[in-house]
């Protein structure tokens, strides 16, 4: 176990765990967004399918210190449909993360990001309609995504966003569902072979600086108005969208 941790301290574990302190700081912050600032990072030095798993250990334990927050807020009758359908769909996106090319689809996918948070900044909202079947719509593109590349953040932020609940009450829907990726995702990835030994200790040197950051992120989200938290989270949108173009 020694010779492990000895062997893991690289420039490569030094660029993960900065990428986790990014990473833990929007989670913290905003509920959402800390795997989809780390994917692009850690995946440059280890790979995507080990990266996803990785990234996710750190973002459970922030996810699970959120949650008792989070369930006495969220809205639980509008919400569920998107809640179970993340989870329903989120075995389909691991199955083409094993089976399919991810580079091209990863790059049309930022396209979107970018292009749906600009859109959202400059004023506009969605308006179309509300419920079981537009709710369930979002969560199985965000399951399928999430289980595919760790991106699918967009469609879940960009929806519940364009919702009329107070800043609080949208951070507590998105802390719900991010903690279901969280946790089925890497349930995937495990059941796909993609987790070796060393990366579960990559994984928990990552977590250390991911959890320092989120508790930061965390206070800062009380200290702050809620319209920062929706800019700020449609401004990372737009610059995870151009991290995930240029790499």
């Amino acid at each position: 176990m020694t010779e492990i941790f000895y062997e893991m301290w690289d420039v490569k574990i030094a660029i993960a765990m900065f990428a986790g302190m990014l990473g833990g700081l929007m989670h913290g912050f905003t509920g959402w967004g800390g795997a989809m600032i780390m994917m692009p990072l850690v995946t440059l030095v280890y790979g995507p399918i080990q990266s996803l798993g990785m990234i996710l250990i750190g973002g459970m334990i922030v996810s699970v210190k959120l949650l008792p927050w989070a369930i006495k807020r969220v809205t639980w009758r509008a919400y569920w449909p998107l809640f179970l359908s993340i989870v329903i769909s989120i075995p389909l996106g691991t199955y083409f993360l094993f089976n399919l090319e991810t580079a091209i689809v990863i790059k049309l996918i930022a396209v979107i990001i970018i292009s749906s948070a600009i859109l959202q900044l400059s004023g506009w909202r969605y308006r179309g309609p509300r419920g079981i079947l537009p709710a369930s719509a979002v969560g199985a593109s965000c399951g399928v995504i999430n289980g595919f590349s760790g991106l699918g953040g967009a469609p879940l932020v960009l929806y519940v966003l364009s919702g009329s609940e107070s800043a609080e009450r949208q951070r507590a829907t998105l802390i719900i569902a991010v903690t279901l990726i969280s946790f089925f995702v890497f349930i995937a990835v495990n059941i796909g072979g993609g987790m070796t030994t060393e990366a579960y200790y990559t994984g928990f040197a990552i977590a250390i600086p991911q959890l320092l950051a989120a508790w930061i992120g965390s206070n800062l989200f009380r200290a702050l108005p809620g319209i920062v938290f929706q800019r700020v989270s449609l401004i990372m949108l737009i610059f995870l969208g151009l991290l995930v173009l240029l790499f």
